[in-house]
């Protein structure tokens, strides 16, 4: 997801108290945030909502994080509740986690994954794909012949 709040300029901090207070009372326990700041930690400190912060610049430079926050996830989810990653505006290698960890957790094909990512709203890009090892080309066929729309660049 983009940051509580939004992302970059479009930030509103009224708009982040409450989609932190919707993530609460829809049973996210904890927030992980891949931003390169660390933006929006103290309100969730605030909020009583457990974070975690592994800075991302993109997913062009997120194979390291990716390895981290893989275990994480498998160790996070086997609890009851939801997590919630976020990254800024650019919500590409939050993308690539979702899609990874499907993969890793469901068995989901990496480019369906993607394209499940993508549906969800988030950005699909080179960058994500070849972070996964697929070719943008298949993420692109799987959404045609699904109708699921536009990928984003």
């Amino acid at each position: 997801m983009e940051r509580p709040g939004g992302g970059g300029r479009s930030h509103r901090p009224e708009r982040r108290a409450a989609e932190i207070a919707y993530l609460k009372e829809n049973g996210v326990r904890l927030v992980i945030s891949t931003m390169s700041s660390r933006h929006n930690l103290g309100a969730y400190e605030a909020a009583g909502l457990p974070w975690h912060h592994v800075p991302v610049e993109s997913a062009q430079r997120g194979a390291d994080a990716l390895d981290e926050l893989l275990p994480l996830l498998r160790r996070e989810l086997r609890r009851r509740g939801a997590v919630a990653v976020h990254g800024d505006r650019h919500t590409d290698f939050v993308a690539a986690v979702c899609a990874a960890h499907l993969h890793e957790a469901r068995e989901v094909e990496p480019a369906q994954a993607l394209v499940r990512a993508a549906e969800a709203g988030l950005m699909v890009n080179g960058y994500t794909c070849a972070l996964l090892g697929v070719e943008p080309a298949d993420v692109d066929a799987l959404m045609r012949s699904e109708g699921s729309g536009e990928r984003q660049h």
